[in-house]
């Protein structure tokens, strides 16, 4: 980093601490006055290039401010096992009261719960 922007940056980073709310526009405004290169730069390339750094920093520096990785929770084999035995058991219930249905109202009234298969299959499923 050059001189004259390691002098805007810790201008910059003091302003800040003494006044976290400050406008961008009016630290831009005075960071002109401390570095004349500064005038070449758009707000937007000033605030990505000099505030934005600067609170990116120290809210990676604050370890409670840190995201932690979320932890998977793996289910065990068995438990998977289990659990896809118990759907399979749903199913075969399924297909057993369709085959069962002897009349055509029957048939239809078994297709009309399959709504009730698909719950307790969910069920079994969220444990």
């Amino acid at each position: 980093m050059a001189e004259s922007e390691e002098k805007v940056m810790r201008f910059v980073e003091k302003t800040l601490e003494k006044d976290p709310q400050i406008e961008t526009s009016e630290l831009f405004a005075q960071a002109k006055k401390v570095d004349a290169s500064v005038e070449n730069l758009s707000l937007r390339q000033f605030n990505a290039r000099y505030p934005l750094q600067i609170k990116r920093r120290k809210s990676m520096a604050d370890p409670s401010r840190r995201q932690r990785p979320r932890r998977r929770r793996r289910r065990s084999q068995a438990a998977t096992a289990e659990g896809r035995e118990a759907v399979r058991q749903v199913f075969l219930r399924f297909a057993s009261d369709l085959s069962a249905a002897e009349e055509r109202k029957e048939l239809v009234g078994v297709i009309a719960r399959v709504d009730s298969y698909v719950d307790e299959a969910m069920q079994v499923l969220k444990g």
